[in-house]
């Protein structure tokens, strides 16, 4: 036999086995993603929320539990040293019979809180969240309806279907200037979606498509971008704090007012929404603004890396967003309390208000003044038994 005809064979056989192996894979429907494996190394909080419930929301399984350390593992799990979080502790996170971070038997509260994973804060143990620590600060009930990646439409779905008991009086919703109007856009475009049929509300776990083509996981070997490429590095800035120099990761740039154009008018419908269902529970409520670590960072100075995102390299002052916010709020009768000065006056302690490596959350500190900063506003109301539709001298703007 020639040369080239034993090439040419030898092609012919590689091509049939591989034909074979692509079809053996797909007839017996193996995973090559591996979703239920690599999702259960996942820190619950790292995922997305995955049961459907209401129009088109989505809140996270119920009565679950997860061990381990949270951020470290979730960098590793991406790719990263293991160097960075040297100091976390192991901690178990454990979710209620609607996939919430409350105790199990809680039947009956006075506060309720929505948000996004500023809310959650599924990096934190059950005694240091905002909620925890707030319910403590004014000897009452408060249950903790966050889940992260959600926006406002999710969460004031939430507040409907699991925020309501018989002593309930107070709903706070925590508003996160990094990313809840985009999530908000997507949740809109998600029930856009649902109401004409082009999509369905079905649960995204159960439903899941295996990837079950060898060609298609070869190609993502080859071909996709890795976990560590798509996230970046672990820090990508530097901040001073007197003789100190801390790296840490820059992440989100608030916009301004005048850039919210469709945006800040989708917002204002969903506030009013929010703010209707109150009234007519006669409940009150109130919104707390939770910044970035950009705005709450940015009067110590620091300098970002010359290899940073480009948005994050161009010049920025503290945008007028927080003072937009407000506005729309008292125009609702809503309380508005931003703790944004509290959390830099903790940055120029010891303490830092957010974690510094990789994650974009408050730390235990941060919750802590985040939560005295609500029961300070709150307190007065809670003991004096204000209702919502009686003005309080507080109820101007500041």
């Amino acid at each position: 036999m020639t040369r080239r005809r034993k090439i040419l064979f030898s092609l012919i056989a590689f091509l049939f086995f591989f034909g074979l192996c692509e079809l053996t894979f797909q007839l017996i429907g193996f995973d090559f993603s591996q979703t239920t494996r690599d999702l259960e190394s996942v820190p619950t909080f790292y995922r997305i929320p995955t049961t459907p419930f209401g129009e088109a929301y989505y809140r996270r399984p119920g009565t679950t539990s997860w061990t381990g350390k949270v951020v470290t593992s979730q960098m590793q799990r991406i790719g990263y040293d293991a160097k960075w979080f040297p100091q976390e502790q192991e901690i178990t996170l454990q979710y209620d019979k609607d996939g919430f971070r409350n105790p199990a038997d809680l039947e009956d509260w006075e506060i309720v809180v929505i948000g996004d994973s500023f809310t959650e804060l599924g990096n934190l143990k059950y005694d240091d969240l905002v909620s925890t620590q707030l319910g403590s600060l004014v000897d009452r009930s408060v249950k903790n309806l966050g889940i992260s990646h959600t926006g406002v439409l999710n969460q004031t779905a939430c507040l409907q279907h699991f925020g309501i008991s018989k002593s309930t009086k107070h709903v706070v919703w925590a508003f996160f200037e990094g990313n809840d109007l985009q999530d908000m856009v997507l949740e809109s475009q998600r029930l856009s979606r649902i109401e004409t049929g082009a999509s369905d509300h079905v649960d995204l776990i159960a439903n899941r498509k295996t990837q079950s083509s060898l060609t298609a996981a070869i190609q993502n070997v080859l071909f996709a971008p890795s976990r560590l490429d798509i996230y970046g590095p672990a820090v990508n800035a530097t901040l001073s704090r007197g003789n100190e120099s801390v790296r840490f990761k820059l992440d989100y740039t608030p916009v301004g007012s005048e850039m919210l154009g469709p945006v800040g008018d989708q917002l204002k419908v969903a506030i009013e929404k929010l703010a209707e269902y109150c009234r007519q529970r006669d409940m009150k409520l109130w919104c707390v603004y939770l910044p970035t670590k950009r705005r709450v960072f940015h009067s110590l100075g620091y300098q970002v890396d010359t290899d940073a995102t480009l948005h994050l390299r161009q010049p920025w002052q503290p945008s007028d967003l927080p003072q937009w916010l407000e506005l729309q709020c008292r125009r609702k009768q809503i309380e508005f309390v931003d703790a944004t000065p509290s959390l830099i006056e903790l940055n120029k302690s010891d303490e830092f208000s957010h974690n510094l490596v990789f994650d974009t959350h408050l730390s235990v500190a941060g919750a802590r003044v985040v939560a005295e900063s609500l029961a300070a506003k709150m307190q007065p109301f809670i003991e004096n038994g204000t209702s919502p539709d009686r003005p309080s001298t507080s109820a101007a703007p500041q």
